[in-house]
């Protein structure tokens, strides 16, 4: 994780939170997902489902690292925030 600049939390699951990231030296920003390490086999199964997928519809994986504590995913960053913000935010239209 030497690579990259972690920022503020942008989401949290009950074992997992997600920062936005950017990787040094460059403009690219990234979604960063840190998982705590107990659950290291749904994140190596996470890590082969994400890494099969190619899809524009799908966020996309770069890479993983792994440190004593944690594993951390490097993703795709969504500008737009999250389909369940995005949901909500659809609901409360009237069409």
């Amino acid at each position: 994780m030497n690579n990259f600049h972690v920022y503020e939390a942008i989401g949290r699951g009950k074992h997992s939170t997600v920062y936005k990231g950017r990787k040094k030296k460059t403009i690219e920003y990234f979604a960063v997902k840190s998982v705590d390490k107990l659950q290291s086999s749904k994140v190596l199964n996470e890590v082969r489902m994400l890494h099969s997928l190619d899809h524009a519809n799908v966020l996309k994986f770069y890479s993983w690292y792994e440190t004593t504590v944690h594993f951390w995913l490097v993703l795709e960053y969504c500008v737009g925030g999250d389909l369940k913000g995005l949901l909500e935010q659809v609901s409360c239209l009237s069409i």
